[in-house]
Protein backbone atom coordinates (compact mmCIF):
# COMPACT_ATOMS: atom_id res chain seq x y z
CA UNK A 1 0.00 0.00 0.00
CA UNK A 2 1.02 3.72 -0.93
CA UNK A 3 2.45 5.67 1.81
CA UNK A 4 0.31 8.49 0.17
CA UNK A 5 -1.49 10.70 3.19
CA UNK A 6 -3.65 12.57 0.49
CA UNK A 7 -4.86 8.77 0.14
CA UNK A 8 -6.62 9.26 3.89
CA UNK A 9 -6.86 11.51 7.26
CA UNK A 10 -3.93 10.19 9.52
CA UNK A 11 -5.11 8.10 12.48
CA UNK A 12 -3.86 8.51 15.77
CA UNK A 13 -5.05 5.58 18.42
CA UNK A 14 -4.32 5.50 22.27
CA UNK A 15 -4.40 2.59 23.80
CA UNK A 16 -4.53 2.47 27.61
CA UNK A 17 -3.51 -0.75 29.64
CA UNK A 18 -3.86 -1.38 33.45
CA UNK A 19 -0.62 -3.27 33.92
CA UNK A 20 -0.94 -6.28 36.47
CA UNK A 21 0.64 -5.94 39.63
CA UNK A 22 4.62 -6.52 39.68
CA UNK A 23 4.46 -7.27 36.07
CA UNK A 24 5.82 -3.41 35.51
CA UNK A 25 9.21 -4.26 34.14
CA UNK A 26 7.87 -6.96 31.48
CA UNK A 27 5.08 -4.58 30.29
CA UNK A 28 8.39 -1.84 29.67
CA UNK A 29 9.91 -4.69 28.01
CA UNK A 30 6.84 -5.84 25.74
CA UNK A 31 5.89 -2.26 25.26
CA UNK A 32 9.47 -2.01 23.08
CA UNK A 33 8.58 -4.38 21.41
CA UNK A 34 5.19 -3.22 19.83
CA UNK A 35 7.00 0.12 19.62
CA UNK A 36 10.27 -1.54 16.99
CA UNK A 37 7.36 -3.79 15.07
CA UNK A 38 4.59 -1.08 14.55
CA UNK A 39 7.46 1.42 13.48
CA UNK A 40 8.23 -0.90 10.83
CA UNK A 41 4.99 -0.35 8.90
CA UNK A 42 4.35 1.65 6.03
CA UNK A 43 2.48 4.42 7.57
CA UNK A 44 4.14 4.51 10.79
CA UNK A 45 4.60 8.29 12.07
CA UNK A 46 5.58 8.17 15.65
CA UNK A 47 4.74 6.85 18.71
CA UNK A 48 4.76 7.71 22.31
CA UNK A 49 4.36 6.25 26.20
CA UNK A 50 3.06 8.02 29.13
CA UNK A 51 1.99 6.62 32.46
CA UNK A 52 0.47 7.79 35.35
CA UNK A 53 0.55 7.38 39.36
CA UNK A 54 -2.82 5.33 38.88
CA UNK A 55 -0.39 2.14 36.79
CA UNK A 56 -2.17 2.97 33.95
CA UNK A 57 0.31 3.22 30.93
CA UNK A 58 -0.71 5.29 27.81
CA UNK A 59 0.76 3.59 24.58
CA UNK A 60 -0.32 6.05 21.14
CA UNK A 61 0.62 5.85 17.93
CA UNK A 62 -0.22 7.64 14.80
CA UNK A 63 -0.09 6.45 11.05
CA UNK A 64 -0.73 8.03 8.14
CA UNK A 65 -4.07 6.31 7.47
CA UNK A 66 -6.82 4.26 8.18
CA UNK A 67 -5.50 1.33 5.61
CA UNK A 68 -2.18 1.50 6.87
CA UNK A 69 -3.37 1.12 10.58
CA UNK A 70 -5.61 -1.62 9.69
CA UNK A 71 -2.85 -3.31 8.16
CA UNK A 72 -0.71 -2.64 11.45
CA UNK A 73 -3.71 -3.87 13.07
CA UNK A 74 -4.21 -6.96 11.21
CA UNK A 75 -0.78 -8.41 11.09
CA UNK A 76 -0.04 -11.39 12.80
CA UNK A 77 3.46 -9.56 14.24
CA UNK A 78 0.89 -7.87 16.38
CA UNK A 79 -1.65 -10.51 17.18
CA UNK A 80 1.06 -12.49 18.52
CA UNK A 81 2.16 -9.20 20.66
CA UNK A 82 -0.81 -8.68 21.86
CA UNK A 83 -1.62 -12.27 23.18
CA UNK A 84 1.43 -11.58 25.13
CA UNK A 85 0.68 -8.27 26.20
CA UNK A 86 -3.10 -9.52 27.49
CA UNK A 87 -0.95 -11.78 30.10
CA UNK A 88 0.37 -8.94 31.74
CA UNK A 89 -2.09 -6.33 31.35
CA UNK A 90 -5.63 -5.33 30.55
CA UNK A 91 -6.62 -3.10 27.28
CA UNK A 92 -8.58 -0.08 26.23
CA UNK A 93 -8.05 1.92 22.77
CA UNK A 94 -9.54 4.68 20.84
CA UNK A 95 -8.48 5.91 17.68
CA UNK A 96 -9.30 9.32 15.52
CA UNK A 97 -8.67 10.65 12.34
CA UNK A 98 -8.25 14.33 14.63
CA UNK A 99 -5.41 15.66 15.79
CA UNK A 100 -6.82 16.00 19.46
CA UNK A 101 -5.87 12.69 20.46
CA UNK A 102 -2.46 13.36 19.58
CA UNK A 103 -2.38 15.65 22.57
CA UNK A 104 -4.96 14.75 25.00
CA UNK A 105 -5.03 11.28 26.50
CA UNK A 106 -7.94 9.98 27.70
CA UNK A 107 -9.00 10.48 31.46
CA UNK A 108 -8.37 8.04 33.61
CA UNK A 109 -10.73 5.40 34.33
CA UNK A 110 -13.09 5.55 36.82
CA UNK A 111 -14.17 2.33 38.56
CA UNK A 112 -18.02 1.29 38.94
CA UNK A 113 -19.08 3.09 42.72
CA UNK A 114 -19.74 -0.64 44.15
CA UNK A 115 -16.30 -1.87 43.42
CA UNK A 116 -14.80 1.27 45.60
CA UNK A 117 -17.15 0.55 48.09
CA UNK A 118 -16.10 -2.90 48.41
CA UNK A 119 -12.51 -1.93 48.35
CA UNK A 120 -13.37 0.42 51.05
CA UNK A 121 -15.34 -1.74 53.32
CA UNK A 122 -13.38 -4.55 52.83
CA UNK A 123 -10.64 -1.92 54.30
CA UNK A 124 -12.39 -0.15 57.19
CA UNK A 125 -13.81 -3.19 58.80
CA UNK A 126 -11.22 -4.94 60.05
CA UNK A 127 -9.55 -1.93 61.23
CA UNK A 128 -12.57 -0.85 63.03
CA UNK A 129 -12.93 -4.02 64.79
CA UNK A 130 -9.22 -4.31 65.64
CA UNK A 131 -9.49 -0.13 66.82
CA UNK A 132 -12.92 -0.80 68.70
CA UNK A 133 -11.63 -4.40 70.55
CA UNK A 134 -8.27 -2.75 71.23
CA UNK A 135 -9.08 0.38 72.82
CA UNK A 136 -12.18 -1.33 74.62
CA UNK A 137 -9.52 -3.38 76.14
CA UNK A 138 -6.36 -0.75 76.98
CA UNK A 139 -8.99 2.23 78.11
CA UNK A 140 -12.31 0.24 79.38
CA UNK A 141 -13.55 3.33 80.82
CA UNK A 142 -13.67 5.70 78.19
CA UNK A 143 -16.49 7.53 76.49
CA UNK A 144 -18.00 6.42 73.62
CA UNK A 145 -17.14 9.92 71.48
CA UNK A 146 -13.42 9.79 72.76
CA UNK A 147 -13.43 6.30 71.79
CA UNK A 148 -14.95 7.29 68.34
CA UNK A 149 -12.88 10.23 67.97
CA UNK A 150 -9.36 8.28 68.41
CA UNK A 151 -10.87 5.11 66.14
CA UNK A 152 -11.69 7.23 62.78
CA UNK A 153 -8.56 9.06 63.14
CA UNK A 154 -6.87 5.71 63.24
CA UNK A 155 -8.87 4.99 60.75
CA UNK A 156 -8.57 7.25 58.19
CA UNK A 157 -4.75 7.89 58.62
CA UNK A 158 -4.03 4.46 58.08
CA UNK A 159 -6.69 4.33 54.91
CA UNK A 160 -5.12 7.32 53.64
CA UNK A 161 -1.46 6.06 53.59
CA UNK A 162 -0.96 2.73 53.96
CA UNK A 163 -4.16 0.11 53.24
CA UNK A 164 -5.97 1.76 50.39
CA UNK A 165 -2.97 2.85 48.29
CA UNK A 166 -1.83 -1.02 48.80
CA UNK A 167 -5.05 -2.28 48.03
CA UNK A 168 -5.63 0.07 45.28
CA UNK A 169 -2.50 -1.22 43.48
CA UNK A 170 -3.57 -4.82 43.95
CA UNK A 171 -7.15 -4.67 42.77
CA UNK A 172 -6.38 -2.47 39.88
CA UNK A 173 -6.98 -4.81 37.03
CA UNK A 174 -10.71 -5.95 38.79
CA UNK A 175 -11.29 -2.26 39.81
CA UNK A 176 -10.51 -0.60 36.55
CA UNK A 177 -11.89 -4.07 34.61
CA UNK A 178 -14.82 -2.45 32.60
CA UNK A 179 -14.44 1.23 33.58
CA UNK A 180 -14.80 3.74 31.08
CA UNK A 181 -12.83 7.51 30.88
CA UNK A 182 -14.54 10.36 31.32
CA UNK A 183 -15.27 11.88 27.84
CA UNK A 184 -13.15 14.91 27.07
CA UNK A 185 -14.42 18.39 25.68
CA UNK A 186 -13.23 19.94 23.14
CA UNK A 187 -14.02 19.50 19.20
CA UNK A 188 -12.79 16.20 18.12
CA UNK A 189 -14.87 13.96 17.02
CA UNK A 190 -15.67 11.07 19.38
CA UNK A 191 -13.16 8.75 18.80
CA UNK A 192 -13.68 4.84 17.42
CA UNK A 193 -13.49 2.35 19.86
CA UNK A 194 -11.21 -0.62 18.81
CA UNK A 195 -11.19 -4.00 20.88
Amino acid sequence: MSGDTGAGRAVTVVVTRVVAPGKEDAFARWADEVDRAAAGFPGHLGAVRLHDAQGLHHLVYRFDSAEHLDAWERSDVRQELLRRGNRISDPRSSSSADLAPWFTLQERGVPPKWKSFLTTWAAAYPCLLTFATLLKLLFPGLPQSAALAVNSFLLTALLTWVIQPRLTRQARPWLLRGAHPAPTRGTAPAPRRRA
